[in-house]
């Protein structure tokens, strides 16, 4: 029995051919589906039902995924009965099913084909996803004039009211790029189905378990691994020095042998502390900079929505918008208190939650935060609310980036490198977890706070997201202060 592949199972072939092999014999394999993915999946549903409002008179073919033998037959009928614009129309040759975003004819003879992407703008693999549809329809004997990729401008500013589709959405036309690639779709087909046919390939860990998508079963695939130090976990660690270690049958950041010359300066660092397993300080250079705070330090975190579709007047598509911040106002002699703000209403959150957050922080003290993300939401806000750009430009002068100085002046051989709070949080504190908490992560945060403000959350829930979002957002400023009176410790300041 021959397989029947999709356009999603074409470009999960592209990717990895395993990941192919496993979708069609093992998907119960696959890693579950996490909340933040669904969202991403349903945004771009939902993307793609306005994007049909850019054209006239359209048909929708109705059947679902599941039914898509009745889906060939509604689409048959309508061409039939002479429909020009047609929506999710399923066509099949050569063992491929393709359903369509938007066809749309030209005159009796051609048609002009329309992909939908919640992007911001074409990738190469929104190419070959058009390319194989191109090579379906056409098979099927229809004749294709241009393919084109729709996705969303985000350089369009919202200004209340519907949204003008014409500029909220680009039109790209990619119709030479497909056609190069439609010459070797053939022998891809041949070669995936002689794939299938046969035992799960063996194929190694590299660019393609994450690029263009994180791969659906990156968690069987990586199960090989060491547990608590995986090679993949080294930081910027290139696929030609991955194979050589995996050549070598290593695995894990201990056993990496001490003559391996493929790792950089940094990376053998980071392999020489997981041997060791104690931590290295450069007290030194810790007791320098942590000489330059102003007490008390004022501990920021912020928590932000980034929605394809703009929710407020004056945003942009994907615009990140701060609705929460944690403030833990943390002072000498080691004590702290807490200070915070959540957005509840909704309207935009920026004008409040800024006014707020200046009144909050005081005029004097560091401002401490980790990565660069709080600085780049104070500029955003500036720019968003220029009679306060100046007052935010006084507490832009006070940030001071705590992974800075724990990436610069510290290793600890339970993080092996990594430097994302999540990681340096357990190394250095054991003590403190996000574990048990309702909310885990930015991701969960946003999406759960999306959902709300979209209504998609029963009233009946909506404190008790209001607490989980404080409280997993205090947990990422009360991190902070324990992580900094570590560091204080260690200067021997404590």
């Amino acid at each position: 029995m021959i397989t029947r592949l999709s356009k999603s199972r074409f470009q999960k072939g592209l990717q990895c051919e395993k990941a192919l092999w496993l979708t069609v014999h093992a998907p119960e394999l696959a890693d579950p589906v996490t909340e933040t993915k669904q969202w991403i999946f349903d945004q771009g549903t939902e993307v793609g039902r306005l994007a049909q409002e850019l054209f006239e008179d359209g048909v929708e073919v109705a059947e679902d995924y599941r039914h898509t033998d009745e889906a060939l037959v509604t689409t048959e009928r309508l061409l039939a009965e002479g429909a020009t614009t047609l929506f999710e129309p399923a066509f099949f040759f050569d063992g491929v099913l393709v359903r369509v975003d938007a066809l749309v004819a030209v005159d009796d003879c051609t048609w002009d084909l329309y992909e939908v992407k919640s992007g911001s703008r074409v990738k190469p693999e929104n190419v070959t996803d058009a390319a194989v549809q191109v090579y379906v329809v056409e098979g099927a004997g229809l004749r294709v004039r241009r393919a084109h990729i729709v996705h969303l401008d985000t350089s369009y500013v919202w200004e209340g009211g519907a949204y003008d589709l014409e500029h909220l959405f680009t039109i790209e036309d990619v119709t030479a790029e497909a056609r190069d690639t439609l010459p070797g779709i053939p022998a891809l087909l041949e070669r995936f189905r002689a794939m299938l046919a046969g035992p799960e390939p063996e194929i190694r860990l590299g660019d393609r378990c994450r690029k263009p998508y994180m791969c659906d079963f990156s968690g069987y695939c990586h199960a090989a691994l060491a547990g608590e130090h995986p090679i993949t976990d080294l930081p910027r660690l290139g696929e030609q020095a991955l194979h050589a270690l995996l050549d070598l049958g290593v695995t894990c950041i201990r056993d990496i042998p001490e003559d391996f010359r493929m790792l950089t300066p940094a990376q053998a660092e980071i392999v020489r502390v997981v041997k060791s397993g104690l931590p290295r300080i450069d007290a030194a250079g810790l007791a320098r900079d942590l000489a330059r705070l102003t007490w008390p330090v004022y501990h920021l975190d912020f928590e932000t929505i980034n929605p394809a579709l703009p929710l407020w007047p004056g945003t942009r598509p994907y615009q990140t918008i701060p609705f929460q911040y944690s403030i833990h106002v943390h002072h000498e002699d080691g004590s702290h208190e807490h200070r915070e703000y959540l957005h509840t209403t909704p309207d935009d959150p920026r004008r409040p939650l800024a006014e707020r957050l200046i009144a909050d922080l005081g005029v004097a003290g560091s401002v401490m935060h980790y990565t660069a993300f709080e600085r780049t939401r104070l500029n955003e806000l500036a720019a968003a609310i220029p009679d306060l750009a100046d007052t935010i430009g006084a507490i832009l002068t006070r940030l001071v980036d705590l992974a800075a100085i724990i990436r610069t002046h510290t290793r600890h051989p339970a993080t092996n490198g990594l430097t994302s709070i999540k990681r340096i949080l357990p190394a250095w504190c054991p003590d403190l977890s996000y574990d048990d908490l309702a909310i885990g992560d930015g991701s969960a945060a946003s999406v759960r706070y999306l959902r709300s403000l979209r209504g998609l959350l029963p009233d009946d829930e909506t404190g008790q997201l209001h607490a989980d979002l404080i409280e997993y957002c205090g947990l990422d400023t009360l991190a902070m202060v324990r992580l900094l009176e570590t560091l204080r410790e260690h200067a021997g300041e404590g």
